[in-house]
C-alpha cells in the first residue's frame, strides 16, 4: 500500500510518501510563498495549490493508494457555501484580536466559563475570537463558512466539508462535554448563523474527486482521511497516545502534551485540553520559540551566521547573563497574555552578543519550564517525555533544556512526527497496523539532566519568574529593554 501525506505547516509545504510492502519513506519539503506583509495571513487556494503541486511532484509516477492530511491548529478562513473567498486564513499567530481578548478576560466568570466548555483560553490564537472581532468590525459572520487550511484543503480534494474533532477542538467552538459544537457558545459570542464543518471521527475518509485527481495526478476515488491537526498527530507519530505519555516540540513555537482519559482543565487556565485524533490531549504552548532564536541570530550576528558557527560559542559555565522574556510574538501558555513583549532585562555594559544569544535560549527554556510545572501540578509527573523539533539540532540547547527540566527525556529520531502521524492515522483508516519498522523509533537516545547545573538553573528560573511578573500586561508593564 502507497500512503501520500500532505502538510500544510506554519511555514512549509511537506509530503511523505511511505509504502508498506518496502517500508520506504520519502519526503519533500518546500516554503510556501506567501505574499503581504503579515505571515500569518494567507490565502487559503495558494496555500492549497503550493501543496498540491509538492504533492503532484512526489506522487509522480507512482500509484497511490490513500491520502493523509495534517495541518496546523487555531486557523480560520471564512468562506462562502461554495468556498469562494471572504477572507484570507488567519493562522495561529495571528493577534489582531488581542486587545478585545484582553477586554474579554476581564470578566472572570466569562473567561471560566469559555474555558470550561471548550478547553480553550480567552486568548486572539483561537479562531472564536477572530470571528468575533470580524463580526465587531461590521463583518457579516452569519451564513458565512468557518474553516482553516487545513479542512479547506480536504474540502478541496474531496468536495466535503468535514473536519475531525482533533482539528476543531482547537477552534474555541468545540464542547469539551459533547461530541458536537457548543451552539451556546456560539450564541454568547454573537456567532449566531455561521456555518460550520460536519464533524467526523479521525480515521474517517472521503474519495478524491476528479478535478483534485488531476491536480495531484492520482486515480479519482482515492480514499482521502479527515485532517488532523499537526499537534495532536505529533503524538501520533510518536506513539506517544497512552495516558502518562508526553510530548515536547521545540519547533517554531513550543508544545508539550500529555495524552490523558478525559478532558483535564487547570484551576488557574493556565492550560488547554484538545481532542488528538486518538483521545484527549492535555497541555500548554508557547509563541515562541525557534522563531526567537532565528530573530537573535538573525539581529546580533546576521543572516549569513550559521547555527554550527554559533554553537562553539554557547557555554555552561556560570556567570553573570541578562534575561530574555520570550514574548516576541505575545503569550499563549501559562498567562495568556496575548499583549506581552519580549526583550531582555538586567542587562550591563559587559554583556556581549554571545550573553544576549544564549540568554535567548535560556529564556525560552525557561518559559516551556513554565508550561511543564503548571501541567504536572494538574496530572502529576508524565510516564516519559519525547523531545523533538529544531532544538535537536543544538547540544547545547538539548542538554540545557534536560538541565533546566530536570529529567531525562528521549530524543526524537523523527524528522516529521507529525506527517508520520498522518501516515500511522492512514493505515488506521486501511485497518493496517501502526506499528510500520519504518515508522517506528524503538531504538531512541536521551538526554539526562546534569543535577549541579540543574540546581543551579532552578535559582536562574525564580529570576525568570520575577522578570514575568513585573513585565506582566495587567501591571501596566511593558517588556524591552530596561
Amino acid at each position: 500500500m502507497l500512503i501520500l501525506a500532505l502538510e500544510a505547516s506554519t511555514t512549509s509545504a511537506k509530503t511523505m510518501l511511505f509504502d508498506t510492502e518496502t517500508q520506504e519513506v520519502t519526503v519533500r519539503t518546500r516554503r510556501f510563498v506567501i505574499g503581504g506583509e503579515d505571515p500569518a495571513v494567507r490565502e487559503a487556494e495558494g496555500i492549497f495549490v503550493q501543496l498540491v503541486q509538492l504533492g503532484a511532484e512526489a506522487a509522480a509516477g507512482r500509484a497511490v493508494d490513500m491520502i493523509a492530511l495534517s495541518g496546523t491548529w487555531h486557523g480560520m478562513t471564512l468562506r462562502e457555501p461554495d468556498l469562494a473567498p471572504i477572507t484570507a486564513v488567519q493562522e495561529w499567530p495571528y493577534t489582531g484580536a488581542q486587545d478585545l481578548c484582553a477586554q474579554l478576560r476581564e470578566d472572570q466568570e466569562f473567561t471560566r466559563w469559555f474555558y470550561v466548555r471548550t478547553g480553550c483560553m480567552v486568548n486572539a490564537s483561537y479562531p472564536a475570537f477572530k470571528l468575533m472581532l470580524l463580526r465587531r468590525q461590521g463583518m457579516q459572520v452569519a451564513g458565512g463558512l468557518v474553516l482553516d487550511q487545513n479542512s479547506y484543503t480536504f474540502a478541496r480534494l474531496t468536495g466535503r466539508v468535514w473536519t475531525s474533532y482533533s482539528q476543531a477542538s482547537g477552534t474555541g467552538l468545540l464542547s469539551t462535554a459533547e461530541d458536537d459544537w457548543d451552539r451556546e457558545v456560539i450564541s454568547r459570542l454573537g456567532l449566531d448563523g455561521i456555518l460550520l464543518p460536519e464533524l467526523h471521527h479521525g480515521e474517517e475518509t472521503a474519495p478524491l474527486t476528479r478535478e483534485a485527481a488531476s491536480m495531484l495526478g492520482v486515480a479519482a476515488g482515492t480514499p482521502v482521511v479527515l485532517p488532523g491537526p499537526d499537534g495532536g498527530l505529533n503524538q501520533v507519530g510518536e506513539d506517544a497516545t497512552t495516558p502518562g505519555e508526553m510530548t515536547f516540540s521545540m519547533g517554531t513555537s513550543g508544545a508539550l502534551r500529555c495524552a490523558v482519559e478525559a478532558p483535564s482543565l487547570s484551576p488557574q487556565m493556565s492550560t488547554w485540553a484538545y481532542r488528538s485524533p486518538t483521545g484527549w490531549l492535555s497541555g500548554a504552548a508557547t509563541s515562541g520559540c525557534t522563531n526567537c532564536v532565528d530573530w537573535a541570530k538573525d539581529q546580533l550576528f546576521g543572516g549569513s551566521t550559521t547555527y554550527n558557527q554559533l554553537e562553539p560559542m554557547l557555554s555552561t559555565r556560570e556567570r553573570d547573563m541578562p534575561l530574555f522574556m520570550p514574548f516576541l510574538f505575545g503569550e499563549r501558555c501559562p498567562g495568556w497574555q496575548d499583549q506581552r513583549r519580549g526583550g531582555f532585562l538586567d542587562l550591563h555594559p559587559s554583556h556581549g552578543k554571545e550573553d544576549l544569544y544564549q540568554s535567548v535560549l535560556h529564556g525560552v527554556t525557561f518559559s516551556l519550564y513554565h508550561c511543564y510545572r503548571e501541567l504536572i501540578a494538574l496530572n502529576g509527573e508524565p510516564e516519559r517525555i519525547i523531545l523533538s523539533g529544531g532544538v535537536l539540532s543544538s547540544p547545547f540547547w538539548t542538554q540545557l533544556t534536560a538541565d533546566v527540566f530536570g529529567v531525562e527525556m528521549e530524543l526524537s529520531a523523527l524528522q516529521h512526527s507529525s506527517t508520520v502521524g498522518a501516515v500511522k492515522m492512514a493505515l488506521r483508516a486501511a485497518g493496517l497496523p501502526a506499528a510500520q519498522p519504518a515508522l517506528t523509533d524503538s531504538h531512541r537516545a536521551s538526554v539526562v539532566p546534569e543535577l549541579t547545573r540543574s540546581r543551579r538553573y532552578a535559582a536562574e528560573f525564580e529570576r525568570y519568574l520575577e522578570g514575568y511578573a513585573r513585565t506582566s500586561p495587567d501591571q501596566d508593564v511593558r517588556g524591552g529593554l530596561r
